[in-house]
C-alpha cells in the first residue's frame, strides 16, 4: 500500500464522520484557505508516519507501514472541556479498529494539549498499520 492510497483511505473515512460539519475540519495542504470558526469545535487531520519494516519475503519483499492519525480538536478559550470530551469520543468510534483492504486503525487515545493562541487542545490519536 502506498502513501498516497494510505491518505486518501484515511482522508475518505474522516469526510464521512458526521460528528462535526465538514467546513470545520482543516485537512492536510487543502487548496482553500482555511480560518477557524468563530465559535465551537473545529478540528485538524494530521496522518503521521512511522518507519516502515519488512514483513515478509516471497518473490518480493513485503512492507507494513506503520503511523498514526492525530486529529486535533479545538475550543475557545474558557468554553469547557465537556464538547471536547465527547467529540474524541465520537472520533473514536468512527476510526478505532475500524478497517479497509490492508489498511486497519487499531487503538484511539486522547492527549490534553492544553491552551495556545486562544484554543484549547486536545489530540485524538489512532495508531494504524497498512500493509
Amino acid at each position: 500500500m502506498t502513501y498516497e492510497e494510505i491518505r486518501q483511505l484515511i482522508t475518505a473515512r474522516m469526510v464521512t464522520f458526521t460528528g462535526i460539519e465538514q467546513a470545520r475540519i482543516q485537512y492536510p495542504n487543502q487548496v482553500a484557505a482555511f480560518t477557524p470558526p468563530a465559535s465551537g469545535l473545529w478540528c485538524r487531520l494530521n496522518i503521521q508516519h512511522a518507519s516502515a519494516f519488512m514483513a515478509g519475503m516471497a518473490d518480493k519483499p513485503y512492507t507494513r507501514k506503520p503511523g498514526q492519525i492525530v486529529i486535533q480538536v479545538f475550543a475557545r478559550v474558557r468554553t469547557g472541556i465537556k464538547g471536547l470530551n465527547e467529540m474524541a469520543d465520537a472520533l473514536e468510534a468512527h476510526f478505532a479498529y475500524w478497517s479497509s483492504s490492508d489498511f486497519e486503525c487499531i487503538e484511539t487515545g486522547q492527549i490534553d494539549a492544553g491552551e495556545n493562541d486562544g484554543f484549547y487542545q486536545i489530540n485524538v490519536v489512532t495508531r494504524f498499520r497498512a500493509g
